[in-house]
């Protein structure tokens, strides 16, 4: 009796152990790097640093060459073999220096949407590690659920766009690509939500009820989902190069602060480093967040 009782407790201590490994997961922020041949080459460091912990996957959230270095498809190969020294699956956010700011003459004066679409064929087409579904039309946007938790990437570069045709369809594409994502939030399977861009949205001044906000457009519709969806949400950006966790998002109608939405902003030349997320979905407070500068020495 007793030795059934034993096995028993170590079947059921078993079976806890494999469900908390299932709730639980780590994974690499970095981006708006590298802006210099010295940064190329400690990206290579930062990458072998992230080799050595057992992370599911490295996210890159844009911006992988200065806003004045050439936008041309020698140095998007030579990004393309950076990033291929990543030992963890790697995904890939565009950020603006990547695309949109390529019309300055510095960078090759370039038409940004050519530009954009050279990105999508080279970082973007090819078959991914992860279990990645790609927007039609837009190959940059991706989603994927991984141990109870939905991620979303979604192209949001820091400069204006454009108010054209192509512009307005990038906005289309980007929300639409939430909606649908927002929809498959199953609270049976998803208890927890990241959504991944490049750009500094303005957290503050929409919070304020700023009408000129560069994304008010975008952040209207996360302060729709935190108001409609209370499950933690983690937003995760770059743009201003400066590391920091917080709770920045307002609901300008009624300046109801979100608690359960966290932002994590990323390092950024050339304050270089890495952050550690560590995931526990079944946890109330899921998120926790590990800086790791990068030494220049």
């Amino acid at each position: 009796m007793f030795r059934r009782l034993k096995r028993s407790l170590l079947l059921l201590a078993a079976v806890t152990l494999a469900a908390q490994a299932d709730d639980r997961l780590s994974f690499a922020v970095w981006g708006d790097m590298p802006y210099s041949r010295v940064e190329r080459e400690l990206a290579v460091d930062l990458l072998t640093e992230q080799s050595r912990q057992p992370l599911a996957f490295s996210l890159h959230i844009g911006d992988l060459k200065s806003g004045n270095q050439p936008c041309d498809d020698a140095l998007f190969a030579d990004r393309q073999a950076l990033l291929a020294h990543s030992r963890h699956p790697l995904v890939l956010l565009p950020g603006d220096n990547d695309w949109l700011d390529c019309a300055r003459p510095s960078a090759g004066g370039h038409d940004p949407f050519e530009r954009l679409q050279a990105l999508r064929r080279r970082f973007f087409s090819a078959p991914a590690s992860l279990p990645l579904q790609r927007q039609e039309g837009a190959p940059e946007n991706v989603r994927w659920i991984r141990n109870g938790v939905l991620f979303i990437a979604v192209n949001l570069p820091g400069s204006p766009l454009p108010d054209n045709a192509a512009g307005r369809a990038l906005r289309r594409n980007v929300l639409d690509w939430l909606d649908e994502s927002a929809a498959q939030a199953d609270p049976q399977t998803v208890r927890a939500t990241v959504i991944a861009f490049h750009a500094h949205p303005g957290f503050a001044a929409h919070g304020r009820g700023g009408v000129s906000v560069r994304h008010a457009w975008f952040l209207d519709r996360l302060v729709a989902w935190a108001k409609h969806d209370r499950r933690p949400l983690l937003l995760i950006h770059g743009d201003t190069h400066t590391y920091r966790a917080d709770k920045p998002l307002v609901d300008p109608a009624t300046g109801e602060r979100f608690e359960h939405v966290t932002r994590l902003e990323s390092h950024g030349s050339p304050w270089l480093g890495w952050t550690r997320v560590d995931v526990d979905s079944a946890a109330p407070a899921p998120f926790r967040f590990q800086p790791y500068r990068l030494s220049r020495d």
